[in-house]
């Protein structure tokens, strides 16, 4: 009895896979006040707007989905940008109207237009971050091309009635964003940083419960492939967007980075934990590690409930008391691993000397990262908002490339629908312009999720379809139907960056299946459109993942280049660090290409091992370049500011081989990532090994000990403000020294994927 008993008992437990899907989605679906509330305000901005629509009588099957497509897809809509974008939309679809009408006499000629007006468009769309707004014009356009070849009579109409819906689309949006229910997007990226920060914190907790306990404490799970930081990002574009400075820009950038190399080094600390090692080490030294996990974890637990509201900054002022007890907790953890080193050192293995040093590493990097408050940029004179567009000086070959490929992938889409002859199947192309994205991680994402998504609304559409449709003919019941969907589908996407899209795709595909809020008359046709979602994707897929890739390190080094020119620059004397003008832009384009490379560094940790680029490094020396840029800056503002009088030759010449030493490193970085072996690790760490520390501890101390020699008596003529600005440079050229060797330590990992998750 026993014997049949037993695996009854184990086939009742679910499989592994399914218990981490469950803890996934209780963890990212968890009910926060946030979340119901934005939840219902793109509920209630959608199912208006949808009403509206039908209410209306807008001819195109287009106008439930264009509305939800705009709601929650940017930033506040202003009264001026919505306007605009009508008034391009009008043009565009009276060209595409007048195009399809005379190239339908000529069908080859209509392949090439399209390869050419969506590779201009989305360009122009990337490089002036359009965002949704864009991607409606192209598919409404979109649209007109592949109508014209089955009812090329009704394609004015059809033209009219997507322009109706974008109207009435726009106008309740602009009406909700600026006077009904603003929901900026600062506040929302705060929210977002400070659950980040929580959800790390409770990480920690699990992960070093069980590492100083295994037989109560669970073992934690592995971490999750995917980070917050793509949410993070689009939430800063969109706050940028809204216009915020560029001093709060640089702020929240700053917060960003901060967050996620926490979350690197939280993850480090997991997998070490997971590993089966003896535990005498971790013995000797419980009551310190105990004490230092609890002093960190209460520094993450105090981050997580003040970013929703403050981000503090000051890096140079005296940290809070927790921040000060975590390293002081974590002092005393190291002046006891020494202590204790003699006698393990001879008596543990190997495997558990490694595994313990990669836990103190991790808690050492923790506490670095949060012993002192965030560094931000010099504030300038006057506070301007930030650019809506970012201002490009050139053409960017991997936003090129990207473009052509989004063509390329319209081109086949549109092939593919003609020559299955349905009318049904334009949800193709617009699945190609949704999932077609600039590299392999962030197109694989979004594909996967957009599959998911598209099954979970498909069966929601039928369901809707066959419980609605034979019951109800009116307007009411129809926008009951569509609230509900919407809200479950706006709920789902205010989660994290792994399930966020999946959500917003179940609200896409119902408004896609269930256009018109009527009644379907061909039950046929809703299964055709989904069926086009999955056709679309197939041929993205078959475009951006195997015949055509773009890796992250592909789009990553002239964006590296970028950022070292342009700290490069912000050195004095260099060639933005004559003006305050000059000054602030030159920081604030290094800023916004940091964001880009943060972007680049997550669709490289998707990719991989194959990968070209290490995600972990690229994140670290982003948030190393943002410091050092931040320090430049401050010390040619403040020679602009109160300029000093020159010193003697000898002091003079040493703090001129101060900024010497940093640029030369900075220019053989510079080189190195413009050559041909930019992707070389052994080039990499070879130019590494060649920037001596001497190279800048030498002059930084001659220059120091020439200053502070008989107590200052150099800069005592000086007015008091010029011996405070000499003395702040001197302060920053140190800082720098360090962060310039923990620049070479990082840049030397970027070329090759992490060979493993835990350094």
């Amino acid at each position: 009895m026993a014997g049949f008993a037993e695996p009854e008992i184990r086939l009742a437990q679910p499989p592994g896979w399914f218990d981490q899907l469950a803890a996934l989605l209780s963890r990212e679906l968890a009910p926060t006040s946030r979340k119901y509330r934005t939840a219902l305000r793109m509920t209630t901005i959608a199912t208006i707007g949808a009403g509206l629509v039908a209410s209306c009588h807008v001819n195109n099957q287009l106008g439930t989905y264009i509305v939800w497509l705009l709601v929650g897809a940017g930033p506040m809509m202003s009264l001026r940008k919505g306007v605009a974008f009508l008034i391009a939309e009008a043009f565009a679809l009276a060209a595409s109207v007048l195009m399809a009408g005379i190239l339908v006499e000529s069908p080859w000629l209509i392949l090439p237009f399209l390869f050419t007006a969506i590779s201009l468009s989305t360009y122009f769309g990337t490089t002036h971050n359009l965002g949704a707004a864009l991607l409606l014009i192209q598919v409404v356009c979109l649209d007109t091309f592949y109508t014209v070849v089955f009812v090329p009579d009704q394609i004015g109409w059809g033209a009219a009635g997507a322009f109706g819906g974008s109207v009435i689309a726009f106008g309740t949006i602009i009406l909700f964003d600026n006077w009904l229910w603003p929901d900026p997007g600062e506040a929302i990226l705060m929210e977002s940083l400070g659950a980040t920060v929580a959800r790390y914190h409770s990480r920690l907790i699990e992960a070093s419960n069980y590492y100083l306990d295994r037989r109560d404490a669970p073992r934690p799970p592995l971490p999750p492939p995917t980070s917050d930081l793509p949410e993070h990002m689009a939430l800063l574009s969109r706050a940028v967007a809204e216009g915020i400075s560029q001093h709060r820009q640089a702020i929240l950038l700053a917060a960003i980075t901060r967050v996620v190399r926490i979350g690197l080094e939280v993850d480090r600390l997991a997998f070490a934990v997971r590993q089966n090692v003896p535990e005498e080490v971790r013995n000797m030294v419980r009551p310190q590690l105990q004490a230092t996990v609890e002093a960190i974890a209460k520094v993450l637990d105090e981050i997580a409930h003040e970013l929703p509201t403050h981000i503090a900054v000051g890096v140079d002022t005296p940290p809070p008391a927790s921040r000060t007890r975590a390293r002081l907790a974590f002092d005393a953890l190291s002046a006891r691993i020494l202590q204790v080193r003699p006698i393990y050192i001879v008596k543990a293995s190997s495997a558990e000397i490694e595994n313990f040093a990669t836990v103190t590493d991790s808690l050492a990097t923790i506490t670095a990262y949060v012993e002192h408050l965030l560094d931000a940029p010099p504030q300038p004179p006057s506070a301007a908002p930030a650019n809506d567009v970012p201002q490009s000086t050139g053409r960017d070959p991997a936003i090129v490339r990207y473009s052509m490929k989004v063509g390329l992938c319209v081109v086949i889409g549109y092939v593919v629908g003609i020559v299955t002859q349905r009318a049904d199947l334009s949800t193709i192309l617009t699945t190609v312009l949704i999932t077609a994205l600039p590299s392999y991680g962030a197109a694989l994402r979004k594909m996967i999720l957009r599959i998911v998504g598209a099954l979970i609304g498909g069966i929601v559409s039928l369901l809707a379809i066959i419980i609605v449709t034979p019951n109800f003919g009116t307007l009411p019941a129809y926008l009951l139907a569509v609230s509900i969907v919407f809200y479950m589908s706006a709920y789902s996407s205010l989660s994290s960056g792994r399930v966020a899209y999946a959500g917003k795709q179940i609200g896409t595909t119902f408004a896609l299946v269930f256009a018109g809020l009527s009644p379907a008359l061909d039950e046929y046709e809703p299964l055709w459109r989904i069926w086009g979602i999955l056709l679309g994707t197939i041929v993205v897929a078959i475009i951006t993942l195997i015949l055509w890739p773009e890796y992250a390190g592909d789009s990553l080094l002239p964006r590296l280049r970028k950022v070292i020119r342009d700290t490069l620059a912000l050195t004095p004397g260099g060639s933005a660090s004559d003006s305050a003008d000059e000054i602030q832009q030159a920081n604030s384009a290094t800023m916004r290409t940091l964001a880009e490379i943060l972007e680049v560094a997550d669709d490289a940790q998707l990719e991989g091992r194959t990968s070209t680029v290490n995600h972990n490094a690229i994140v670290e020396a982003a948030g190393t370049l943002r410091r050092i840029a931040n320090r430049l800056a401050s010390i040619a503002s403040g020679r602009i500011v109160t300029p000093a009088p020159p010193l003697d030759p000898i002091t003079e010449s040493a703090h001129e081989a101060v900024l010497d030493a940093m640029r030369r490193q900075l220019e053989s970085w510079l080189d190195f990532f413009s050559g041909a072996d930019s992707l070389s690790r052994r080039g990499a760490q070879a130019i590494a090994r060649s920037h001596s520390s001497d190279n800048l501890a030498k002059p930084l101390e001659q220059f120091g000990s020439r200053l502070e020699e008989r107590e200052f008596a150099l800069i005592t003529p000086w007015t008091v403000d010029q011996r405070r600005a000499i003395l702040a440079e001197l302060h920053t050229m140190r800082r720098l020294e360090y962060l310039i060797s923990q620049l070479n330590q990082w840049l030397p990992q970027i070329p090759g994927p992490a060979s493993n998750p835990v350094r």
